[in-house]
């Protein structure tokens, strides 16, 4: 059975954080509704999340 590479959850991780950062700065200077920021760093932390499980994937699988 092949085994799945995580570079590609880790690369659309780390776009989705990229995203998410931008996004969160454009908002953070405008009189936007909270519940944006929470909803968007909430995601920010998820891709993160996922991205370090990746990467901790990754580094077992060399080893």
């Amino acid at each position: 059975m092949k085994t799945r590479s995580p570079l590609k959850g880790m690369a659309i991780a780390f776009f989705v954080i990229t995203i998410t950062f931008w996004n969160f700065s454009r908002l953070e200077g405008s009189e936007c509704i909270r519940n944006i920021h929470i909803v968007t760093l909430l995601v920010c932390g998820a891709a993160i999340g996922v991205f370090l499980a990746n990467l901790f994937l990754l580094l077992r699988n060399k080893s």
